[in-house]
């Protein structure tokens, strides 16, 4: 099945590469790429600044994807230190909790009026294993868990979230039982079906099966940052209606 045509579904993570890389990467690649997701690594590394300068030169969407997760005067304080960016999505984690997501949403209607706050379940590196260790639960019961951090996100009205692709159809059965309002769904641990390795992530899919999931955006980092053949990948994600 090939999803209809609409504008970019893809987030390019550039975690991993260096200053130099990402200005080289984008000179080449974000007339296809034309939405990158940075995170915590390259944001402490550069700073604010920085990718301010970043998105004044290439005019992309930004997914700053930090994941804050403190007690909630010091995420909305986070959250203002941040006024100024041009950013398109934001990260929390659920595990937070309500006061938290709370004061984060206040602080981002405040200091990032156009930016769109995503709760973050679990980490897509996490797999049954780590479940047991963690959280006492053995994998039947992992679904029980992220639907407490979706009612969660539900209840306080965030309005968008990040979590597996495997989890998706889940988020989605639980929006029509509330009768809420459909959530933005970003799905990182993307990977094209040829792919052997899957690095440090457990919980993956294609992106074709995770669009067909219910996920409205899809983060791909490694799959096209390091790919053997990036106009050989950028043709496939054209021919599935994922970027323009």
């Amino acid at each position: 099945m090939v999803v209809a045509k609409v504008d970019s579904k893809i987030f390019t993570a550039l975690d991993q590469m260096n200053q130099e890389e990402i200005t080289s990467f984008l000179r080449q690649n974000s007339k296809e790429l034309s939405q990158i997701k940075i995170g915590l690594e390259v944001f402490c590394r550069y700073g604010k600044d920085w990718v301010a300068s970043l998105m004044k030169d290439h005019q992309l969407d930004l997914f700053l994807d930090l994941k804050l997760h403190d007690i909630p005067n010091t995420v909305a304080k986070a959250i203002h230190s941040l006024e100024g960016l041009p950013l398109k999505f934001l990260t929390i984690h659920l595990s937070g909790g309500r006061a938290m997501i709370e004061a984060a949403i206040k602080a981002q209607r405040s200091a990032l009026p156009d930016c769109q706050l995503l709760g973050v379940s679990y980490l897509t590196s996490l797999g049954p294993a780590d479940f047991q260790e963690l959280y006492g639960i053995s994998e039947a019961a992992v679904s029980g868990h992220f639907t407490k951090l979706f009612q969660l996100a539900i209840e306080t009205g965030l309005g968008g979230l990040v979590c597996s692709a495997h989890e998706a159809t889940l988020m989605r059965s639980l929006e029509a039982q509330n009768k809420s309002a459909k959530n933005i769904l970003v799905c990182p641990g993307i990977r094209f079906s040829d792919e052997g390795q899957h690095g440090d992530q457990k919980r993956v899919m294609d992106p074709l099966q995770a669009v067909n999931a219910g996920a409205d955006y899809l983060v791909m980092g490694r799959s096209l940052v390091q790919a053997t053949n990036l106009k050989e990948r950028l043709s496939q994600l054209k021919q599935m209606g994922l970027i323009n």
